[in-house]
């Protein structure tokens, strides 16, 4: 049945701690809601953001399954999971925005829709059709780009509800059934064996600090002939800075060398294992777009603060000196699962 009683957010936020009042740890909770009757919408993928069901052909018209959960508060600290920093701190409703001015329209990850482009090519030869996992699917323009490029089915996961309730709202205009979300760690779902025929993950892997685990899920779940494509931040050779290692503290990065992401996919029995520093060309989109936000100043500040503008021309910069440096780089990694394992 519809809630329909939900109109605005104090009482959204009031029906979620009644829910969580009433349910037992590990208890479960079914929703369903016709988002069309409110201008909320956004507000409830924030809160009811699981994996969702599209009913009757309305695209507005969903299912929602929650599950209660206890975290332990650790000295009275707002964040308490990565999730909570991620939707706290780097992934605030404005830092979402902010990224997306300088990255592109529907991206957060270097160089836009372009750039997206040119690395789902190469993948190689793809079909409609083919199911494709997208590891850390952000505000979901890659998802949507492969499935109307490509034709690909595409379950795009993602830890911050902030991003995915952009990523969701958007797929409501699009309409396209081909692409669905869910907001989990990747570290805590399981799929059956032989599921997908592409694992695809933007810039996002540098969070994980199990990356052999990562590595043998990937391979579970790939069919035979499968193939996962990755880029992501990585360490380079130069002797680290006080003030990268700070930065890559900030932003719970765990950072690996080209070689140790080879190694892990290796260990992990992938074959045709490719890897490559493309740090040159991450120097280049940083550059352009450093260029473009100064150039649209006045732009940026009709959306945005001054206090904003600066820290993203900062963070900019530093990455730049951190390439010069040879702390940052950004690696590019594709794989293969043999068809006899």
């Amino acid at each position: 049945m519809y809630l329909q009683i939900i109109d605005h957010l104090a009482k959204l936020k009031k029906f979620v701690q009644l829910c969580l009042g009433v349910l037992k740890v590990g208890g479960t909770a079914f929703i369903r809601e016709d988002l069309s009757k409110f201008n909320l919408h956004r507000d409830f993928f924030c809160f009811f953001f699981f994996c969702i069901c599209l009913a009757k052909q309305n695209f507005m018209d969903l299912y929602w399954v929650l599950k209660k959960r206890e975290y332990v508060k650790k000295n009275d600290a707002e964040i308490i999971t990565f999730r909570d920093f991620l939707d706290k701190t780097q992934y605030t409703n404005t830092g979402i925005f902010a990224y997306e001015w300088i990255f592109g329209d529907n991206f957060i990850s270097p160089g836009g829709a372009k750039e997206n482009l040119a690395i789902l090519k190469q993948l190689g030869k793809l079909k409609a059709g083919q199911s494709m996992l997208d590891i850390g699917v952000g505000i979901g323009g890659g998802a949507r780009q492969a499935a109307s490029e490509f034709g690909l089915h595409v379950l795009g996961l993602d830890l911050s509800s902030n991003m995915l309730s952009v990523a969701m709202d958007r797929l409501q205009k699009d309409k396209d059934t081909r692409v669905r979300y869910s907001l989990a760690n990747v570290m805590e779902c399981e799929y059956a064996p032989e599921t997908f025929d592409i694992v695809y993950s933007r810039d996002c892997l540098q969070h994980n600090d199990d990356m052999p685990s990562l590595m043998k899920k990937i391979y579970r779940w790939l069919k035979p002939g499968g193939r996962v494509l990755i880029t992501m931040y990585g360490k380079g050779h130069g002797e680290l800075s006080t003030k990268f290692q700070n930065y890559v503290q900030q932003r719970h990065y765990y950072l690996k060398t080209l070689e140790q992401m080879i190694t892990a996919l290796k260990d992990a029995k992938f074959a045709n294992v490719e890897g490559k520093n493309i740090t040159p060309r991450f120097e280049q989109i940083l550059t352009q777009e450093l260029k473009n936000a100064v150039e649209n100043k006045e732009e940026f500040l009709k959306r945005f603060s001054e206090k904003k503008y600066a820290d993203l021309i900062e963070g900019w910069n530093d990455k730049l000196g951190y390439i010069a440096d040879d702390n940052h780089n950004w690696i590019w990694l594709f794989a293969v699962k043999p068809m006899h394992s």
